[in-house]
């Protein structure tokens, strides 16, 4: 496409004068041919690929459901033709499937890629391989780092993310508060995560700190991981409750996949009023437990914007053969769901973004 041709000169200029240069747009794979020419009303057709870390999970879903609305819109609006793709493992486990599924994407040579990553290290070289290609790469929620520190920033075009740090002091103030409700004032909090990771280990560090700044008198249980399996983080919760007993005052889950072993055993020992447990993201399991008094608060990132603004910015960065954003990491704060405020329409719409796709 004449689009391919005018952002394959422009990359090849930016990142001969910068190192610090974006991830560029798609380009011809011809190297021979470096005519360039801005996209046409006739020349806008762009085919991109959604890789989801998991096919399975209800966040990645909703993330899509953002992305393909957002194509819908721009589709409309800019009068362009999207081929969209979507690809990736069943499961976030999966990480060696979901690299393989990247180079195939990667293979396929489209327009652009929009992706989330749970596997820093070895997404690296792939990200760096697709914009070296001119495939705008764009990265939603899990990038190859926590989103401000700028790492690898070479290798993308954009990435949306919510800061893991807030979610975790989010998660510590929504605790606290429900202590108080509950009238509890020391005790054991178990912690689980679903894996080791870079940037997830920030929603549990900034957890921890917030609560040895502010209730130095609670214990915190070593992390318990589950490697993002229901059945194992319902095994590690039912373990962390037989093990310290009435001492238990309650437990923090990093994410839904862990929230949701963590609400199963919660309900199935019969101590949802006994203790606190605040979870990340959501799905019907933790939306369930919320209301049935198993889960006080989610810290609910907003799932469906995240994904609407990757997708949009992939389009304009091929419609404008330039990155619209200002800044190339953009942060999209969570929200604190509680059974009090849930059923709110704005509530309602982060719990569950189907209501929303069109």
């Amino acid at each position: 496409m004449k689009m391919k041709k005018i952002l394959a000169s422009l990359l090849m200029g930016v990142m001969t004068i910068s190192l610090a240069a974006c991830g560029g747009t798609k380009t011809s794979t011809d190297s021979s041919n470096n005519s360039s020419a801005t996209a046409s009303s006739d020349d806008k057709t762009f085919e991109i690929i959604y890789l989801t870390p998991s096919t399975a999970s209800q966040f990645w879903t909703h993330v899509g459901i953002g992305i393909e609305n957002a194509m819908k819109d721009l589709e409309e609006k800019e009068g362009i033709k999207v081929n969209y793709t979507i690809v990736g493992p069943a499961e976030e486990s999966q990480t060696e499937e979901y690299v393989t599924a990247f180079e195939k994407a990667i293979a396929k040579n489209p327009d652009a890629i929009v992706t989330a990553t749970l596997a820093i290290d070895a997404t690296v070289p792939k990200a760096k391989e697709a914009t070296e290609k001119g495939i705008v790469l764009n990265f939603v929620n899990c990038g190859l780092g926590v989103g401000d520190d700028g790492a690898y920033q070479d290798y993308y075009n954009q990435f949306y993310y919510c800061s893991n740090d807030t979610i975790g002091e989010m998660a510590a103030q929504a605790f606290l508060e429900a202590m108080e409700k509950k009238g509890i004032e020391k005790g054991v909090v178990g912690i689980n995560m679903n894996v080791e990771n870079e940037a997830l280990n920030h929603r549990i560090q900034s957890f921890r700190d917030y609560m040895a700044a502010n209730a130095p008198q609670l214990t915190l249980t070593d992390t318990y991981y589950n490697g993002n399996v229901v059945e194992t983080a319902q095994a590690n919760a039912e373990n962390i409750i037989s093990t310290y007993g009435s001492e238990l005052i309650g437990m923090y889950s990093g994410n839904n996949i862990t929230g949701d072993g963590v609400c199963l055993a919660v309900e199935s020992a019969g101590i949802g009023s006994k203790i606190v447990s605040v979870a990340v993201d959501s799905d019907d399991i933790e939306i369930n437990a919320l209301k049935n008094g198993n889960l006080d608060a989610i810290i609910v990132q907003d799932a469906y914007a995240q994904g609407y603004k990757v997708m949009e910015n992939a389009i304009l960065t091929l419609l404008n053969g330039s990155n619209p954003e200002s800044s190339k990491q953009v942060n999209c704060p969570p929200v604190i769901v509680t059974k009090d405020n849930m059923d709110s329409e704005e509530m309602l719409n982060l719990l569950d973004p189907t209501r929303l796709k069109k």
